[in-house]
């Protein structure tokens, strides 16, 4: 990976492993946007992580992303699925 310094962005190498952290209100909603985003695309999945209090709860996805275009059609179909809060 390099960088271009005349607008700040990495310059990736695909296909590449990527990652996606997702923060909801509830763990069905997680699951649930993981289905919708990557449908029979392979991924991996990490380990349900709660907050004390409940009111929240994060997962990380990885995956391996063809392109550009691949990477950020998954961002925003995450970011865009009912009861996501933050998508990292």
């Amino acid at each position: 990976m390099s960088t271009d310094k005349s607008i700040g962005q990495a310059n990736l190498e695909y296909p590449c492993p990527w990652g996606y952290n997702l923060i909801a209100g509830e763990e069905s909603h997680i699951h649930l946007a993981i289905r919708q985003t990557f449908g029979h695309h392979p991924v991996k999945l990490g380990e349900i992580r709660k907050s004390t209090g409940g009111r929240w709860c994060a997962l990380n996805v990885d995956t391996t992303v063809m392109d550009e275009s691949q990477r950020q059609n998954f961002l925003e179909k995450l970011r865009s699925c009912a009861g996501i809060r933050y998508v990292l």
